[in-house]
């Protein structure tokens, strides 16, 4: 799934991966298409969505689009275990509409969850809905 990001305001770039604030309190991560996932990338996400919420002073929970992703390494998933600032992140929704993107988030939810919420979606829409609860009740 590729994500309609014409009305969203971007945030950042990283090797891997467009930022955008689709509101205020929702971010969203979305990766080039064939993205590999590592240790390096995976800090570059954090820091930019950090930086972006350390500059406004507000959280947000983050939506990350995962079809385009291939593989991620074990390196990468222990940053996002431990790297995310639950006093900022209120949350990741992982939507993945592929059998790819589905399998690439289950290994990730199962070996490494971290310590902020974290679930799997088919859709944006559910994706949306539920980070707008964790922004609001976090």
């Amino acid at each position: 799934m590729t994500p309609d990001t014409s009305a969203w305001s971007p945030i950042g770039r990283s090797s891997n991966a467009e930022f955008f604030e689709i509101e205020p309190g929702v971010l969203a991560v979305v990766p080039f298409d064939g993205s590999t996932d590592t240790a390096d990338t995976a800090t570059e996400s954090i820091q930019i969505q950090l930086a972006h919420l350390l500059a406004r002073g507000r959280r947000a929970g983050t939506i990350v689009f995962m079809d385009h992703v291939v593989a991620q390494n074990a390196g990468a998933r222990d940053v996002y275990r431990n790297a995310p600032d639950p006093t900022f992140q209120t949350g990741f929704a992982l939507v993945g509409n592929t059998m790819l993107g589905r399998a690439v988030i289950s290994v990730f939810l199962g070996l490494h969850p971290p310590r902020v919420p974290t679930r799997m979606f088919g859709t944006f829409e559910e994706a949306l809905a539920w980070i707008r609860q964790t922004t609001e009740t976090r």
